[in-house]
């Protein structure tokens, strides 16, 4: 299974900074022999790729163990910025958020992902390992399945090529043929669902945004506990605001 696209003249140097970025996140900081066995690397190497992204505030030195930066959160948020749909969105899903009780969630693709651009929590919800910026697998929870559903078929094709159908949970659909399914099932009601397919006693509803002419913009999303959703407000109740507010976004997105 790929994991991305392979650059046709890649930059070793630029490639081996990135994987220490990527490991002094995964790990919360590390030290220069843990990143150097991680990586294969000699110690040497990664020294030197350290002490340029720490001369660049890209990270932070405390005694052995560097850490990232904050001049990413600086990147991160300009970045957003400059997605329109998050302008046009933030106060649609902070009020989805306050009238459910629950965590509301704006996705949008990038390199065949979700990528979480703005997450409003409401005064019952839970605790989960999402946060804005936070990746994932489209085919494991409700929104991306929602975004997968308004995909044409060659861009379905490439991303299920390029990151294959991995599990998060026993309940994660990992079968191309079933997915299809399933991806109808959503263009027919207009709203998807997951039965915590990403994490377990987690479930959500959520509806693709798209503008006046059809383009995909997103995904919204409703995500809180089993035991909280399910019945009429899991197939009715929530479905209704989740698809109203996709619909609100969509058209201030194509006015604005």
């Amino acid at each position: 299974m790929a994991r991305s696209k392979k650059a046709k003249n890649p930059v070793g140097a630029t490639s081996k900074s990135l994987k220490i970025i990527d490991e002094l996140k995964q790990r919360d900081g590390a030290g220069i022999t843990e990143l150097a066995d991680a990586l294969d690397a000699s110690k040497g190497t990664v020294h030197n790729h350290l002490s340029t992204l720490e001369e660049h505030e890209y990270v932070v030195k405390e005694d052995s163990t560097y850490r990232l930066g904050l001049r990413f959160l600086d990147l991160g948020e300009y970045t957003r910025q400059q997605t329109k749909l998050f302008e046009v969105a933030k106060a649609e899903i902070d009020d989805l958020a306050n009238e459910t009780g629950e965590i509301a969630n704006l996705m949008i693709e990038e390199h065949g992902r979700g990528i979480y651009i703005y997450i409003s929590k409401g005064d019952k919800a839970v605790n989960l390992d999402t946060h804005v910026g936070t990746r994932q697998y489209l085919h494991t929870s409700a929104v991306g399945k929602s975004i997968l559903s308004k995909m044409g078929d060659e861009q379905f094709k490439r991303i299920i090529e390029l990151h294959g159908l991995p599990a998060e949970t026993a309940n994660t659909v990992t079968s191309k043929e079933k997915l299809l399914d399933e991806l109808d099932e959503i263009r027919d009601r207009g709203v998807a669902f997951d039965g915590e397919e990403r994490a377990e006693g987690i479930r959500c509803v959520a509806a693709p945004i798209t503008d006046n002419d059809d383009n995909l913009l997103g995904g919204v999303s409703i995500s809180g506990p089993s035991t909280r959703l399910k019945g009429d407000r899991l197939h009715q109740e929530i479905p209704e605001k989740v698809q109203h507010v996709a619909t609100v976004i969509g058209i201030n997105a194509f006015y604005s």
